[in-house]
């Protein structure tokens, strides 16, 4: 672990960091995914949970501009992901052109994980995700 990433629980089915609002936090969130992934023997997991997580992350630090919390729930062969901000304000899609530099972020996660959505929290929300195993082909 680094400075970055404190562990509050990690074990055999739940993982559980804070997070500071920093540049680098969604390249510490993709480590810390794919490590306790690794460890629960589902790597197959890894590049979607990764690619998910670095979005809500970002989402977390440029829009919320607050710690955050991300957890991971395994649930048989498939992983909820959670990522609990400071911030009341959901998240919304925004059109995104061809030169576009943002807007994509929800796209992305549509696209990699196979259901996401938002909880309110007493202190801001919670964006959660689930990614699963697909069969091999």
């Amino acid at each position: 672990m680094n400075r970055h990433a404190s562990p509050l629980v990690q074990d055999g089915g739940e993982a559980c960091w804070d997070l500071p609002a920093a540049p680098e936090t969604a390249s510490v969130a993709r480590r810390l995914v794919r490590e306790a992934l690794a460890t629960w023997n589902l790597s197959g997991l890894a590049d979607d949970m990764a690619v998910v997580v670095s979005e809500v992350v970002t989402n977390a630090v440029v829009h919320a501009k607050s710690a955050m919390t991300l957890s991971l729930h395994r649930q048989g062969r498939s992983v909820r992901g959670e990522v609990a901000d400071h911030s009341p304000v959901w998240p919304t899609p925004l059109p995104a052109g061809p030169n576009e530099e943002h807007g994509r972020g929800l796209a992305i996660v549509t696209a990699y994980s196979e259901r996401w959505g938002v909880d309110p929290a007493p202190d801001g929300k919670i964006v959660w995700f689930v990614c699963e195993e697909r069969p091999a082909s």
